[in-house]
C-alpha cells in the first residue's frame, strides 16, 4: 500500500513539475551504474611464445576493438548482452600482411563499485582472416569464441577508461603452421574509452 501511494505521489510530481523532478532524479541516480556501455579502443593480439625467435614475444598484431553492452532488464544491471567487433593487423613485409576480424556476442556479468565496474564475459561468433595472403587456408571464416574480463575505471558517471583482456580461440584449418601463430588460441589486451548512458 505504501509503495503504491509513493508511486502515485512521484507520478503526480513528475507531471506537475518536470524540470524540478528531472534535477532531483539526476541527483538521486548520480551514483547508480549506467544501463548501456559503448566502448572503443586499441587492441593488441599476443603472438604465441616462440623460443626460436630472438625476441620470443614479438610479432603480435595491432588493431582496434569496439563493443556495445545492453542490460537484460529481468536480471538487473549486473547482467547484460555484449556485442563485440574487432580488427587486428600484422605487417611482416610486402608479401605477408594478414588481418583478422572478429564478430562476437554473449553475456557479460558486471559488479559496480561507485563509478567503476569489474566485469567478465563469454562471447561466441565468427572470425575472418584475409585468405589471399595465406593460399593454404581452407576457409577465410571460422567459428570463434572468447572469454575474459576487465575493469572500467569511472572518470565521470558517463565516461570511463577500460582495460580488458581476453583469451580467444578460432579453428582456422591450413597445411601451413603459420596460421596457428596468427590467430588460433591467442590472448588479446585492449584499452580505451567507454561512453555510459
Amino acid at each position: 500500500m505504501f509503495h503504491k501511494l509513493l508511486f502515485s505521489l512521484l507520478l503526480f510530481s513528475a507531471l506537475a513539475t518536470p524540470a524540478g523532478l528531472s534535477a532531483q532524479v539526476r541527483s538521486i541516480n548520480e551514483g547508480a551504474p549506467p544501463n548501456y556501455e559503448l566502448y572503443g579502443g586499441y587492441s593488441y593480439v599476443l603472438r604465441p611464445y616462440d623460443q626460436t625467435q630472438a625476441n620470443p614475444f614479438s610479432g603480435g598484431m595491432n588493431g582496434w576493438d569496439a563493443s556495445l553492452r545492453v542490460p537484460v532488464p529481468v536480471f538487473g544491471r549486473w547482467l547484460g548482452i555484449k556485442g563485440d567487433v574487432s580488427g587486428d593487423y600484422r605487417n611482416d613485409g610486402p608479401n605477408f600482411n594478414p588481418h583478422s576480424y572478429f564478430f562476437l556476442a554473449g553475456p557479460q556479468l558486471s559488479a559496480h563499485f561507485g563509478r567503476s565496474t569489474l566485469f567478465v564475459h563469454g562471447l561466441v561468433g565468427s572470425a575472418h582472416l584475409n585468405q589471399e595472403v595465406i593460399p593454404s587456408l581452407k576457409s577465410g571464416s571460422t567459428f570463434a569464441m572468447a572469454a575474459g574480463g576487465g575493469l572500467d575505471v569511472g572518470l565521470t558517471r558517463g565516461l570511463a577508461w577500460r582495460i580488458t583482456g581476453d583469451f580467444y580461440n578460432t579453428n582456422f584449418q591450413s597445411s601451413d603452421a603459420t596460421v596457428h601463430g596468427i590467430v588460433n588460441s591467442n590472448g588479446r589486451v585492449s584499452s580505451g574509452l567507454v561512453l555510459r548512458f
